[in-house]
Protein backbone atom coordinates (compact mmCIF):
# COMPACT_ATOMS: atom_id res chain seq x y z
CA UNK A 1 0.00 0.00 0.00
CA UNK A 2 1.52 3.16 -0.83
CA UNK A 3 2.03 6.07 1.97
CA UNK A 4 0.34 8.80 1.91
CA UNK A 5 1.89 12.04 0.59
CA UNK A 6 2.11 13.79 3.75
CA UNK A 7 4.00 10.96 5.31
CA UNK A 8 5.62 9.55 2.49
CA UNK A 9 9.79 9.21 2.13
CA UNK A 10 9.64 11.23 -0.94
CA UNK A 11 8.17 14.86 0.74
CA UNK A 12 10.25 13.69 3.84
CA UNK A 13 13.69 13.51 1.94
CA UNK A 14 13.12 17.00 -0.04
CA UNK A 15 12.04 18.91 3.36
CA UNK A 16 14.94 17.63 5.55
CA UNK A 17 17.50 18.03 2.44
CA UNK A 18 15.87 21.37 2.10
CA UNK A 19 16.32 22.06 5.54
CA UNK A 20 19.79 20.97 6.41
CA UNK A 21 20.57 23.41 2.89
CA UNK A 22 19.38 26.30 4.73
CA UNK A 23 21.01 26.15 7.84
CA UNK A 24 24.10 25.86 6.20
CA UNK A 25 22.86 28.96 4.51
CA UNK A 26 21.78 31.22 7.27
CA UNK A 27 25.23 30.30 8.94
CA UNK A 28 27.27 31.46 6.24
CA UNK A 29 25.73 34.03 4.61
CA UNK A 30 23.48 35.59 7.13
CA UNK A 31 25.74 36.26 10.38
CA UNK A 32 26.53 32.49 11.84
CA UNK A 33 22.57 31.81 12.55
CA UNK A 34 20.65 28.87 12.56
CA UNK A 35 17.24 29.90 11.03
CA UNK A 36 16.00 25.92 11.41
CA UNK A 37 17.01 24.33 14.53
CA UNK A 38 17.64 26.37 17.67
CA UNK A 39 19.61 23.98 19.52
CA UNK A 40 22.91 26.71 18.29
CA UNK A 41 21.20 29.82 18.63
CA UNK A 42 20.44 28.93 22.08
CA UNK A 43 24.02 28.04 23.08
CA UNK A 44 25.28 31.23 20.96
CA UNK A 45 22.66 33.35 22.88
CA UNK A 46 24.45 32.41 26.01
CA UNK A 47 27.62 32.74 24.90
CA UNK A 48 26.55 36.05 23.93
CA UNK A 49 25.44 36.89 27.05
CA UNK A 50 28.94 35.74 28.45
CA UNK A 51 30.59 37.39 25.95
CA UNK A 52 29.42 40.15 24.58
CA UNK A 53 32.57 41.51 22.97
CA UNK A 54 32.92 38.27 20.99
CA UNK A 55 29.16 37.19 20.07
CA UNK A 56 25.77 39.38 19.61
CA UNK A 57 23.40 37.42 22.08
CA UNK A 58 20.42 39.19 20.58
CA UNK A 59 21.49 38.25 17.18
CA UNK A 60 20.98 34.26 18.06
CA UNK A 61 17.57 35.23 20.30
CA UNK A 62 15.30 36.67 17.25
CA UNK A 63 14.85 33.75 15.62
CA UNK A 64 14.26 31.62 18.63
CA UNK A 65 11.31 34.17 19.83
CA UNK A 66 10.50 33.71 15.90
CA UNK A 67 10.39 30.01 16.59
CA UNK A 68 8.17 29.68 19.37
CA UNK A 69 5.72 32.23 17.61
CA UNK A 70 5.41 29.82 14.77
CA UNK A 71 4.94 26.65 17.42
CA UNK A 72 1.88 28.80 18.85
CA UNK A 73 0.11 29.43 15.29
CA UNK A 74 0.73 25.44 14.20
CA UNK A 75 -0.77 24.55 17.41
CA UNK A 76 -4.13 27.08 16.26
CA UNK A 77 -3.49 24.90 12.60
CA UNK A 78 -4.14 21.94 14.41
CA UNK A 79 -7.19 23.04 16.66
CA UNK A 80 -10.78 21.54 15.73
CA UNK A 81 -12.05 24.57 14.80
CA UNK A 82 -9.00 25.48 11.87
CA UNK A 83 -9.51 21.91 11.05
CA UNK A 84 -12.99 22.96 9.70
CA UNK A 85 -11.70 26.02 7.68
CA UNK A 86 -8.15 24.73 6.84
CA UNK A 87 -8.57 20.65 5.41
CA UNK A 88 -4.90 20.29 4.59
CA UNK A 89 -2.71 23.08 6.74
CA UNK A 90 1.15 21.44 5.98
CA UNK A 91 -0.07 22.26 2.11
CA UNK A 92 -0.12 26.22 3.29
CA UNK A 93 2.94 25.85 5.38
CA UNK A 94 4.73 24.84 2.53
CA UNK A 95 3.79 27.41 0.36
CA UNK A 96 4.57 29.94 2.66
CA UNK A 97 7.84 28.54 3.32
CA UNK A 98 8.26 28.48 -0.71
CA UNK A 99 7.27 32.53 -0.54
CA UNK A 100 9.61 33.74 2.47
CA UNK A 101 12.32 31.38 0.87
CA UNK A 102 11.92 33.32 -2.43
CA UNK A 103 11.85 36.56 -0.91
CA UNK A 104 14.95 36.35 1.61
CA UNK A 105 16.81 35.47 -1.66
CA UNK A 106 15.22 39.00 -3.27
CA UNK A 107 16.65 40.61 -0.50
CA UNK A 108 19.07 43.13 -1.15
CA UNK A 109 22.39 42.62 1.09
CA UNK A 110 21.58 45.81 3.04
CA UNK A 111 18.51 43.72 4.60
CA UNK A 112 18.58 43.56 8.57
CA UNK A 113 19.73 40.26 9.19
CA UNK A 114 17.04 39.77 11.98
CA UNK A 115 14.06 40.10 9.46
CA UNK A 116 15.74 36.87 7.73
CA UNK A 117 16.43 34.45 10.02
CA UNK A 118 13.63 34.96 11.79
CA UNK A 119 10.85 34.75 9.03
CA UNK A 120 12.78 31.72 8.32
CA UNK A 121 12.75 30.74 11.79
CA UNK A 122 8.99 30.80 12.44
CA UNK A 123 8.03 28.68 9.04
CA UNK A 124 10.47 26.29 10.55
CA UNK A 125 8.72 26.45 13.07
CA UNK A 126 5.31 25.92 11.23
CA UNK A 127 6.67 22.95 9.16
CA UNK A 128 7.96 21.37 11.90
CA UNK A 129 4.70 21.10 13.94
CA UNK A 130 3.06 19.92 11.07
CA UNK A 131 5.30 17.49 9.28
CA UNK A 132 6.53 14.91 12.01
CA UNK A 133 6.36 11.30 10.44
CA UNK A 134 7.62 9.86 7.76
CA UNK A 135 5.60 6.31 7.35
CA UNK A 136 4.66 5.36 10.28
CA UNK A 137 8.29 6.49 11.72
CA UNK A 138 8.75 9.87 14.20
CA UNK A 139 11.26 12.31 12.55
CA UNK A 140 12.41 15.73 13.05
CA UNK A 141 12.94 17.26 9.99
CA UNK A 142 14.49 20.67 10.64
CA UNK A 143 17.62 18.86 13.55
CA UNK A 144 19.34 15.66 13.46
CA UNK A 145 20.14 14.69 17.50
CA UNK A 146 17.05 13.00 17.91
CA UNK A 147 16.98 11.20 14.26
CA UNK A 148 20.15 10.06 15.10
CA UNK A 149 19.41 8.32 18.02
CA UNK A 150 16.28 6.39 16.50
CA UNK A 151 19.22 6.01 13.59
CA UNK A 152 21.46 4.36 15.72
CA UNK A 153 18.38 2.42 17.85
CA UNK A 154 17.05 0.97 14.66
CA UNK A 155 20.47 0.14 13.20
CA UNK A 156 21.49 -2.38 15.86
CA UNK A 157 17.82 -3.55 16.15
CA UNK A 158 18.03 -4.58 12.50
CA UNK A 159 21.34 -6.04 13.22
CA UNK A 160 20.08 -8.30 15.77
CA UNK A 161 16.62 -9.39 14.13
CA UNK A 162 17.47 -8.99 10.54
CA UNK A 163 13.44 -8.36 9.73
CA UNK A 164 12.81 -6.94 6.66
CA UNK A 165 10.55 -4.41 8.20
CA UNK A 166 13.42 -3.07 10.17
CA UNK A 167 16.21 -2.97 8.22
CA UNK A 168 13.70 -0.66 5.98
CA UNK A 169 13.38 1.54 8.62
CA UNK A 170 17.01 1.61 9.64
CA UNK A 171 18.26 2.94 5.77
CA UNK A 172 15.09 5.31 5.91
CA UNK A 173 16.49 7.20 9.01
CA UNK A 174 20.21 6.59 7.59
CA UNK A 175 19.13 8.32 4.49
CA UNK A 176 17.33 10.78 6.09
CA UNK A 177 20.54 11.99 8.19
CA UNK A 178 22.61 11.64 4.96
CA UNK A 179 20.02 13.55 3.05
CA UNK A 180 20.51 16.54 5.43
CA UNK A 181 24.21 16.24 5.95
CA UNK A 182 23.96 16.57 1.92
CA UNK A 183 21.74 19.64 1.96
CA UNK A 184 24.36 21.02 4.20
CA UNK A 185 27.01 20.22 1.98
CA UNK A 186 24.81 21.63 -0.91
CA UNK A 187 24.10 24.99 0.80
CA UNK A 188 27.66 25.68 1.78
CA UNK A 189 29.08 24.92 -1.99
CA UNK A 190 26.40 26.75 -3.64
CA UNK A 191 26.48 29.60 -1.02
CA UNK A 192 29.81 30.31 -1.74
CA UNK A 193 28.84 30.42 -5.62
CA UNK A 194 25.98 32.64 -5.53
CA UNK A 195 25.70 34.65 -2.55
CA UNK A 196 21.96 35.01 -1.26
CA UNK A 197 19.80 33.64 -3.98
CA UNK A 198 21.51 30.05 -2.99
CA UNK A 199 18.23 30.02 -0.89
CA UNK A 200 16.26 29.78 -3.81
CA UNK A 201 17.09 25.84 -4.65
CA UNK A 202 15.56 24.77 -1.03
CA UNK A 203 12.69 26.65 -2.18
CA UNK A 204 12.75 24.40 -5.19
CA UNK A 205 12.96 21.16 -3.11
CA UNK A 206 10.04 22.35 -1.00
CA UNK A 207 8.26 23.41 -4.23
CA UNK A 208 8.56 19.70 -5.86
CA UNK A 209 7.51 18.40 -2.39
CA UNK A 210 4.32 20.62 -2.91
CA UNK A 211 3.62 19.38 -5.78
CA UNK A 212 3.64 15.59 -5.37
CA UNK A 213 0.42 16.42 -3.30
CA UNK A 214 -1.08 17.35 -6.47
CA UNK A 215 0.89 14.94 -8.21
CA UNK A 216 -0.73 11.82 -6.61
CA UNK A 217 -4.49 13.00 -6.07
CA UNK A 218 -4.29 13.42 -9.36
CA UNK A 219 -2.97 9.80 -10.14
CA UNK A 220 -6.43 7.10 -10.33
CA UNK A 221 -7.82 5.23 -7.37
CA UNK A 222 -6.63 1.51 -7.41
CA UNK A 223 -9.59 -0.48 -8.97
CA UNK A 224 -11.53 -2.38 -6.06
CA UNK A 225 -10.88 -6.04 -5.83
CA UNK A 226 -13.24 -8.59 -7.02
CA UNK A 227 -15.93 -9.59 -4.68
CA UNK A 228 -14.39 -12.92 -3.25
CA UNK A 229 -11.03 -11.56 -3.52
CA UNK A 230 -8.59 -10.03 -0.97
CA UNK A 231 -7.45 -6.67 -1.58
Amino acid sequence: MTAPTATSRRVGALLVTSNGFVDAYTYLAHGGVFANAQTGNVILFGVGLARPHEVNALTHLWPVIAFVIGVVVARVFRSEAAAHRLRYPLRYVLGLQIVVLVAVGLMPASAPEPSITTSIGFVAALQFSLFRTVRSATVVPIAMTGNLMRTTDSVLTALRGRRREDVALAVMYVSLVLGFAAGAVAGALITALVGTRAVWIPAGMILVALVLFFVDEARPAPAPAPPGEVA
